[in-house]
C-alpha cells in the first residue's frame, strides 16, 4: 500500500527538507535564515505536500497589496510528473484567492515547455518576460491568473 499525500502549511521544521528539494530543481540558493525569516513574515504563505513522513513537493507565495506572487514550486526529483506539480499550484492559489487576491502571478524559465504548459492549463496567461532573469542568463515568461479577489485589504 502506498502512503497517503498531504497538503499542509510550511513549517520551520520544514526548512532542511524544502532547501535539499529546491537546491536540486535549480531554484535560487538562499540561506537557511532567509528562509526562516519568509515563514515569520505575514505577507509569506508556504505549503509542503508530504508523503510517509517526508516532504516531497512544496509552494510558497508572497501577499503584495493587489496580488500573490509564486515564489517557489518544487517536487522532488523521484516524485515528478505524478500530478504533485498541479496539487500545489492549486493550493497556492486558493491561498492567495482566500487572502483577498485578485491575481496570482509567477516567472518560468522560458525553456520549461511541460511547466508553462501545467500553468497554461490551469489559467494562467503569458504577460511578459524578464529578460536574463535566471543566473544562468536565461529568460523567464511571466504568467498570471486573475482570481476572484479584490486586492489584499480591499
Amino acid at each position: 500500500m502506498t502512503e497517503p499525500f498531504v497538503l499542509r502549511p510550511m513549517e520551520e521544521a520544514d526548512i532542511l527538507e524544502v532547501a535539499a528539494i529546491e537546491d536540486v530543481s535549480a531554484l535560487p540558493q538562499r540561506s537557511l535564515e532567509a528562509r526562516k525569516k519568509d515563514l515569520s513574515s505575514e505577507r509569506n504563505r508556504g505549503v509542503v505536500l508530504e508523503s510517509g513522513g517526508l516532504v516531497v513537493g512544496l509552494g510558497s507565495l508572497w501577499l503584495a497589496p493587489d496580488e500573490a506572487h509564486v515564489t517557489s514550486l518544487a517536487v522532488s526529483k523521484e516524485m515528478r510528473r505524478r500530478g504533485h506539480g498541479r496539487r500545489l499550484v492549486w493550493a497556492l492559489v486558493a491561498l492567495a484567492e482566500f487572502s483577498g487576491s485578485a491575481a496570482i502571478t509567477l516567472e518560468c524559465r522560458a525553456s520549461n515547455g511541460p511547466a508553462q504548459k501545467l500553468y497554461r492549463g490551469l489559467g494562467f496567461e503569458g504577460v511578459g518576460e524578464r529578460r536574463h532573469y535566471y543566473i544562468d542568463g536565461e529568460d523567464a515568461t511571466i504568467l498570471t491568473r486573475k482570481l476572484g479577489g479584490a486586492g489584499v485589504g480591499g
